[in-house]
């Protein structure tokens, strides 16, 4: 079933391509990462996880997915149950459930959870991708799209965050992918003090780094569902590649120090400073 969701996956993604529904949304998140940057070689994902580029009421975008899914398209018919729509607590994302049925699978039941963050606009320009070839791609029914996609290191920004704040285990698996592959380190490091800053937390790296050689602070369970069953699931080896790979976050310059020290947002203009001083060219 996660496989047949990997592919129902694309076709929803070339679905909401077509009808302009992503033109106001920046792909992001683990199913960015194995459909955009990683491939066959990333995890399995049931979600689909956006920023918003510029406000929308999205109240538009749910309409505009009823309307697309009046039609079976390409053998798929989908859906958006009354009740699925949600909004955060906190009104900085909402989301949508929608679900699926085709021939072979025709209960209706199957679903798909997409959630659109308004937390904050993207701090890097995104960029259009073409997505990673995989081998059902030869019997689609079309070309599949290219996306616009949050810049690889501020989705890795992001994954570090959600790594800070939460014990999930997709997270710190995605992170090691990453963890010994060349990485403009100066530049996640600022946006991971900028990202957190502007979700009014503090950012401890030593804290970061002890969670990463806590193999217990993650609901490994969750991630054995999402991989292949002949694929090894080696906690330790995992948390410690991203100790090792990722120790340059504590590596922070003085301003960074001093931002990260501030999560009660009192100092909005050493953020600015830093957000429009970033460390390589935004273009």
């Amino acid at each position: 079933m996660i496989a047949e969701n990997e592919v129902v996956l694309t076709y929803l993604l070339q679905l909401m391509a077509e009808r302009g529904i992503l033109d106001k949304l920046a792909f992001k998140g683990g199913t960015c990462l194995r459909k955009m940057f990683i491939g066959s070689g990333g995890r399995f994902s049931t979600d689909l996880d956006f920023t918003r580029i510029e406000e929308h009421d999205h109240e538009d975008v749910v309409l505009a997915m009823m309307e697309a899914f009046e039609q079976p398209f390409h053998g798929i018919r989908f859906g958006v149950p009354d009740g699925s729509y949600y909004e955060t607590q906190d009104g900085l994302s909402w989301g949508v459930n929608p679900v699926y049925a085709h021939n072979w699978n025709p209960s209706g039941q199957s679903e798909i959870r997409l959630q659109v963050s308004r937390r904050e606009v993207p701090t890097l320009p995104p960029s259009r991708n073409a997505q990673c070839v995989q081998s059902y791609f030869r019997y689609l029914p079309f070309e599949p799209v290219d996306i616009r996609c949050l810049a690889l290191p501020e989705i890795i920004a992001e994954k570090l965050r959600a790594c800070y704040q939460r014990g999930k285990a997709r997270d710190i698996y995605d992170l090691s992918v990453f963890a010994a592959r060349p990485l403009d380190r100066s530049l996640i490091r600022r946006l991971v003090v900028l990202k957190l800053w502007q979700a009014g937390d503090a950012f401890d790296p030593e804290a970061l780094m002890a969670r990463f050689n806590d193999a217990t602070a993650f609901d490994w369970d969750d991630l054995r569902q999402l991989v292949r069953r002949t694929q090894e699931i080696n906690p330790a080896q995992i948390t410690a590649a991203c100790q090792k790979g990722f120790a340059f976050l504590t590596e922070l310059d003085p301003p960074e120090a001093d931002l990260a020290a501030d999560p009660h947002q009192r100092k909005r203009t050493l953020w600015k400073v830093l957000r429009d001083d970033l460390p390589v060219s935004r273009h």
